[in-house]
């Protein structure tokens, strides 16, 4: 928390985007599809994670489940990741990552890996909200570890066992995701994703969840993340639904399904000192 923030082309410690990956140069990259090498990375919330993807092919794809680990593990677990799919480093054409809100040490070493992979390769990188990603994480599947043993899972009065049944146009229902950001305190964003296209309804924002339910809603609307967990009974009480996770978790898979929605997007400009998303406000603050 009393670390100072990253700055342009900064790498963490223990990251040099310019060493050669332990990757053999000379396997086989993967190349399975069309479309470029992307390499995502969200690590708002509990549950960090990585994806590699190619166009709109997932190629390989990792979980942090560790509270408070994720500086330690993420430059790790990304060589990894690399390993597994048989590409190098110098492969990737560029980086997707989650710029919050959620934890302020999460989005900054996620920050800090993005730039400083991007600065040493000479790739662009995209920024998308975490509230986004959590939106669009639907039906991911999580190693059964994860449920069993991190405690996001275990949350009084819900059972997170499993999807609710829903019928099939709730796919295009609206999805309100909430992040707990302690006491009644959450950050928030609501969006609608259909097929080929992602609609903002409540831009991200800090607030209490009172505020939320006193604000003019979309009906139905869908209510997901582990601030809406929390506070189940709250929105059910008020007649919302609220599904289980993984929905409404922000991940690198959902990052990427937010980037394919935007077909065109500019990524940064290398001289832009972009900033995480970490949305102050006197009812929010960040973990």
């Amino acid at each position: 928390m009393g670390e100072r923030p990253p700055v342009d082309g900064e790498r963490p410690s223990g990251m040099d985007p310019e060493r050669p990956s332990d990757t053999d140069p000379e396997r086989p990259s993967g190349d399975s599809g069309a479309g470029p090498l992307l390499l995502a990375i969200d690590t708002s919330g509990a549950v960090g994670s990585v994806a590699l993807a190619r166009g709109e092919e997932l190629v390989a794809s990792e979980f942090l489940p560790e509270r408070g680990a994720h500086a330690r593990r993420l430059i790790p677990v990304i060589g990894g990741l690399l390993r597994t799919a048989g590409v190098s480093r110098r492969e990737l054409q560029g980086i997707v990552v989650g710029l919050g809100p959620g934890s302020f040490t999460g989005v900054r070493i996620a920050a800090a890996t993005a730039r400083g992979l991007a600065a040493g390769l000479g790739v662009p990188v995209w920024g998308w909200s975490s509230l986004a990603a959590g939106a669009a994480t639907h039906r991911l599947a999580l190693p059964e570890g994860m449920r069993r043993g991190a405690g996001i899972w275990r949350v009084p009065g819900f059972d997170a066992r499993g999807e609710p049944e829903l019928p099939s146009e709730a796919n295009e229902w609206p999805r309100y995701v909430l992040m707990d950001a302690r006491g009644d305190r959450i950050y928030g964003g609501c969006y609608r994703i259909f097929p080929d296209r992602m609609e903002t309804l409540v831009e991200p924002r800090g607030g209490t969840i009172h505020q939320v339910l006193e604000e003019p809603l979309p009906s139905p609307v869908l209510f997901c993340g582990e601030g809406a967990l929390r506070h189940a009974p709250l929105l059910e009480e008020a007649g919302h639904r609220v599904l289980p996770l993984p929905a409404g978790l922000p991940t690198a898979h959902g990052l990427l399904r937010v980037h394919h929605l935007h077909p065109g997007a500019e990524p940064f400009a290398p001289d832009d000192r972009w900033e995480p998303a970490y949305i102050r406000s006197s009812s929010a603050r960040p973990s």
